[in-house]
């Protein structure tokens, strides 16, 4: 059985800020089929599930930040909890903090460049110094964007210089940009190979990767022309590399996300849709103060306008000037300003709109099993997972028309179960809420809509088999 190495700044449960930690937790379990053994590592950050987990230590190292010493150790999860091997590396000062990627302030993590580094050359030293044996590194995102150039060009790491890597683009939106000044604080590398980490004059830890890496793969495969089309800063590149590039689309890991068995919900799926929905909904709108008897539209995700939830204020407020009827709960956190306008159109109208200022996996379960329909007004969306969840769960997409959102959502209009619609405008997204209660109204009609929809197949397998003949291409070099 071959082994792969997911390297990862996220993985749920253990640590998730977003997709990718839910797909970096779900892949490893479906490699099994293809005669693989996925393990990850990332982070050890200060969070519950750490401090929960029985861990034992299987090798330590230091190497130099520059001139601070850095000593790490890499530890593996003593239990079958996940159902594949789990690591992570523990770097006292660095990750041992109780978020992900953000401050208590909201922003970044000032330190944000050194931990990268860090984590990577830990990684790194790990995989050469202690004969582990893996056949295959798959890097995800920028945060492992520098493992595939020096696994080629690292004067520590020639061990490691057969080893196929491969990297997966979750959001091409970061970068991982770092001045050169900063060269001191990488491993060492002729100078005649830095020109790899290069892009518009700075080091680019997504362009590296893609550079160096042996073959690469974006999250959906509209996601992968968009970016080579509409993506300013690097284009070019990507069409320079597009033959050993690959839009893989996401799943879902079904055995986490069931409506069947969701021990996170109020009322399991039996026979009934009808049944399904309408228990849930009614406990979850009598929790909150609105009225069951209204349909229930909700988004759930980072407040930010990459996911478009600045327009979901003006758009709401258009919808109930025109004379719609319904519910919105709004389950997120993140900009402050986006946070303050859901307050105020919450204080406006408290008996039809709920702002939810907050990360909630439980309450995310239970709105989803309690929705009409999911909001996904997304400016870009690579993948998104939230629109699967929704249809597995009968709860009808309302998505924008970009990236893997065109690739799993088809529109009513074209015999789909979901509703598109193109432009990031907030007129727009009311237009698409009023088409969701125009199609609720027909009651007989939208129960063959929810019927529709769970019957997608969002799952892991056929997207598995493609990662599996991706990897054998690699071997087979």
């Amino acid at each position: 059985m071959k082994r792969v190495l997911h390297v990862s700044t996220e993985c749920y449960p253990a640590a998730k800020a977003g997709g990718m930690g839910d797909v970096v937790g779900a892949l490893p379990k479906y490699f099994p089929e293809q005669d693989i053994q996925a393990s990850v590592v990332i982070p050890r950050y200060d969070l519950p599930w750490f401090q929960e987990q029985p861990f034992v230590s299987v090798y330590q190292g230091l190497f130099y930040l520059g001139l601070e010493p850095v000593q790490y150790e890499i530890l593996a999860l003593d239990s079958g909890i996940l159902g594949y091997p789990f690591y992570c590396v523990n770097i006292p000062g660095k990750f041992d903090r109780n978020s992900v990627y953000l401050a208590d302030n909201g922003e970044g993590f000032r330190d944000e460049l050194q931990r990268n580094i860090s984590f990577q050359r830990a990684v790194l030293h790990w995989l050469n110094d202690s004969g582990i044996g893996f056949d295959l590194v798959h890097c995800h995102d920028h945060q492992a964007g520098l493992i595939p150039f020096f696994m080629k060009h690292g004067y520590e790491f020639k061990r490691l210089r057969r080893m196929p890597s491969y990297l997966t683009i979750h959001n091409a939106a970061h970068h991982g940009l770092m001045p050169w000044s900063a060269r001191h604080l990488l491993p060492d590398f002729h100078d005649n190979d830095g020109g790899l980490l290069e892009w518009d004059s700075v080091i680019n830890s997504l362009a590296a990767a893609i550079k160096c890496c042996w073959r690469f793969s974006t999250v959906s495969p509209n996601y992968l022309t968009e970016i080579q089309d509409r993506l300013p800063s690097l284009n070019t590149l990507l069409k320079d590399e597009w033959a050993k590039s690959r839009g893989i689309l996401n799943g879902i890991d079904t055995t986490v996300w069931n409506p069947r068995t969701d021990p996170k919900i109020k009322q399991k799926l039996g026979r009934s849709w009808k049944q399904f929905k309408g228990k849930n909904r009614d406990y979850t709108c009598r929790e909150l103060g609105l009225d069951p008897d209204l349909p229930l539209f909700v988004f759930i995700g980072r407040l930010a306008q990459q996911k478009g939830a600045d327009l979901i204020p003006p758009a709401i407020e258009e919808v109930l000037a025109r004379g719609g009827s319904a519910n919105f709960i709004i389950l997120g956190t993140g900009s402050k300003d986006i946070e303050a306008k859901l307050q105020e159109c919450q204080q406006r109208h408290d008996s039809r709109v709920k702002s939810l200022l907050m990360y909630s996996e439980d309450v995310a379960h239970q709105l989803y099993a309690s929705a009409d329909f999911l909001l996904m007004p997304s400016r870009f969306e690579p993948c998104g997972l939230n629109q699967m969840f929704s249809m597995y769960y009968g709860t009808i997409p309302i998505v924008r028309s970009t990236g893997g959102l065109i690739d799993t959502v088809k529109d009513i209009g074209e015999k789909g179960c979901g509703i598109r619609f193109n432009d990031a405008t907030s007129s727009d997204l009311a237009n698409a809420i009023v088409r969701g209660l125009m199609q609720y109204a027909d009651q007989k009609g939208f129960a063959k809509l929810i019927r529709k929809c769970a019957k997608q197949d969002n799952s892991w397998q056929q997207s598995i088999s493609i990662y599996a003949e991706e990897y054998r291409m690699l071997w087979s070099v």
